[in-house]
């Protein structure tokens, strides 16, 4: 069949890469002498990660809080290094992606912080041709708010029906597809593969 998909939009954690936040957790509970579930809530917490990756403040000042919070004395660039480390690439990912962004746009549509895109960004091999790079903190809107994927079709300028979203929450692939866009829910690489087949996307 002939393929009407023009963009292959991806998720960035759990799709090009695994997202463990636990071992950092542990690692800076036994620095602080606290339970690591009370250190995970006050580094990683789902509110905490609300507002630095909507832009409502600043990695840097999250960073500083939470370090402040924890009582550890710890540089800056130390504490964002091990954030960052939370992040492992899927390399097994990368030649298929490779291959995608040979006939089609490939773009990057993530809730992120503004250190795990900069990190991403130098294990990407396909980094430079992710056009547009759509991250939370950036447009200041996340997934599954209309705005995150009316950021994409501005900056895109692709017709929703056009694009193929990538993302590993039912949530957003639902939010997509109720802006017009095919959505697919990532599981596997194989369950991805058959998407791309059935589309006409070799």
């Amino acid at each position: 069949m002939n393929s009407t998909i023009e963009l292959v939009a991806f998720d960035l954690g759990n799709v090009l890469c695994t997202v463990d936040e636990i071992p950092v957790a542990k690692q800076l509970a036994k620095i602080s002498d606290r339970d690591w579930e009370e250190v995970h809530g006050i580094v990683f917490g789902k509110i905490q990660k609300l507002r630095f990756e909507t832009a409502e403040l600043s990695f840097d000042e999250h960073a500083m809080r939470a370090l402040a919070n924890l009582n550890i004395d710890m540089p800056l660039d130390e504490f964002t290094a091990l954030y960052d480390s939370v992040l492992t690439p899927s390399e097994n990912m990368f030649p298929l992606v490779t291959r995608i962004a040979e006939t089609r746009r490939i773009a990057l549509v993530s809730n992120t912080s503004e250190p795990h895109w900069k990190s991403a960004e130098r294990f990407l091999p396909f980094s430079s041709k992710l056009d547009p790079v759509i991250v939370s903190y950036d447009v200041d809107s996340m997934k599954p708010e209309p705005a995150f994927y009316n950021a994409l079709l501005t900056q895109s300028k692709v017709a929703p029906q056009n694009i193929l979203f990538v993302d590993d929450l039912a949530v957003n692939i639902e939010a997509a597809e109720q802006a017009g866009m095919v959505g697919h829910q990532f599981v596997s690489q194989s369950g991805l593969k058959e998407k791309l087949a059935e589309l006409g996307i070799n």
